[in-house]
């Protein structure tokens, strides 16, 4: 991982910690109100990919009456280099984690990952943000209980060609 005075610009930027943990905020959040559980922490390692991922966040629906496996099938362009571009964001998503807990965010519990806020949290943070940055918190909340609805860990990162 690059020191912050030798990252682009570009990288700093869109993956700078505070906001790669606001995301993974956002869908902790939402897959925790959709089932009552921590999101898995492996599944952290593909929200971020897909929302991060302005082609993929584009096509995303916008609600869950269509099943991830559904849209997938739809929409299979959106893992042409999913995995080469997950394992490039693992560094970040790594960095967003260990940010969320030193400032007291987020937490491990029997291996999935939690938030110590609340969706209306991340309403209220919504609310204060604008554009892209919105866009992309608005559908971690929409990827938070999408995951919580397609199954198991394996059953998503398989639909999504990965393997854990």
């Amino acid at each position: 991982m690059r020191q912050w005075a030798y990252r682009s610009k570009e990288a700093a930027n869109l993956f700078n910690p505070p906001f790669c943990c606001a995301a993974l905020i956002a869908t902790a959040v939402n897959y925790f109100k959709e089932i009552g559980q921590g999101i898995p922490f492996p599944l952290a390692y593909i929200a971020l990919p897909v929302i991060l991922h302005k082609q993929t966040r584009n096509t995303l629906p916008l609600n869950t009456r269509t099943s991830l496996a559904a849209w997938l099938e739809q929409n299979p362009i959106v893992k042409v280099q999913f995995y080469e571009r997950a394992i490039s964001i693992k560094p970040f998503v790594r960095e967003a984690i260990l940010f969320g807990i030193h400032n007291d965010l987020l937490y491990f519990q029997s291996g999935s990952l939690k938030s110590y806020l609340s969706d209306n949290k991340v309403k209220s943070f919504l609310q204060n943000t604008e554009g892209e940055a919105r866009e992309c918190i608005m559908r971690a909340r929409l990827l938070g209980k999408w995951f919580a609805l397609a199954g198991s860990p394996e059953t998503v990162m398989a639909l999504w060609e990965v393997r854990p």
